[in-house]
């Protein structure tokens, strides 16, 4: 598939996601998690203070829009240290202003971790077929939770959280996905759509029903659900694995006909000792 996306649209779709994806947070649970999201002229800044975990506490897009100075990472790098997080990741998007932003990172004392991310770009072609044995759906409101319960244990965080993925089931931009074993919600996926960009993400399928189609499939599904509705470029990302280490996620993006449009370092704050 001929590459359709600027590096300008597949971070802005992300951004558009993650910070739609915040919005969503039950009021509730986005208090009791410290969660808050703040502009940076082009890039977003999400921080959940009592998460310390790189997924809710980003920069993402560094670089883009008014951000040309990286403004991004002196907030950022604050608002981590004052949260007292160590797990943060500052994402600076390749462009004119990556090189300036990666010196001023390193003179800020960031560290880019050894494993980057790998953002795919794929276009507006039919997916290849992705035989699986389980079933996917999309989530009806009154499954919410239990989809949301599946795709939380499917990555391993707490249940806590599912009240947050079910948020995003009925709301105006999304698209969930359940992958059922016989009747048992097994995993999950979600895609965020935004004029005629698609960003596809937040997938887990549970450890007992891996390795049977399940990802690939939930992939499959959404780019097909994508081209009914008029989506023309779809958007996705996952770590890029390290030489000899086994990479289905990598792999899987590959097989539903996404190229790679390049590697984003993951910046950090330095560790102390």
């Amino acid at each position: 598939t001929p590459m359709t996306l600027s590096t300008e649209a597949l971070e802005r779709i992300e951004i558009d996601a993650w910070r739609d994806y915040c919005a969503a947070a039950p009021p509730v649970l986005a208090q009791a998690v410290g969660l808050e999201t703040v502009e940076c002229a082009g890039p977003l800044l999400s921080t959940c203070r009592r998460i310390d975990h790189y997924q809710f506490n980003r920069l993402i897009g560094g670089g883009l829009g008014g951000d040309a100075e990286g403004e991004s990472l002196d907030l950022a790098m604050n608002r981590f240290r004052e949260a007292g997080l160590k797990n943060g990741y500052l994402q600076i998007a390749p462009g004119p202003h990556a090189a300036g932003l990666e010196n001023k990172a390193r003179a800020l004392g960031l560290k880019p971790l050894e494993r980057t991310w790998v953002k795919f770009s794929r276009g507006a072609t039919p997916p290849p077929a992705a035989p699986t044995g389980l079933t996917i759906d999309e989530v009806m409101p009154p499954e919410a939770i239990d989809f949301a319960i599946a795709v939380v244990k499917g990555f391993g965080m707490p249940e806590q959280l599912a009240p947050w993925l079910a948020a995003i089931v009925g709301r105006e931009g999304w698209r969930a996905y359940v992958v059922r074993d016989r009747d048992m919600a097994v995993g999950g996926a979600a895609m965020f759509v935004s004029g005629r960009t698609a960003w596809l993400g937040i997938g887990a399928v549970q450890e007992g029903a891996r390795r049977r189609g399940g990802q690939g499939a939930l992939l499959a599904r959404r780019i097909a659900d994508g081209l009914r509705l008029g989506v023309t470029g779809f958007a996705t990302e996952t770590g890029k694995p390290s030489p000899g280490e086994p990479h289905p996620s990598f792999s899987n993006i590959q097989r539903a006909g996404f190229a790679v449009a390049y590697e984003r370092r993951n910046w950090t704050l330095p560790q102390p000792g």
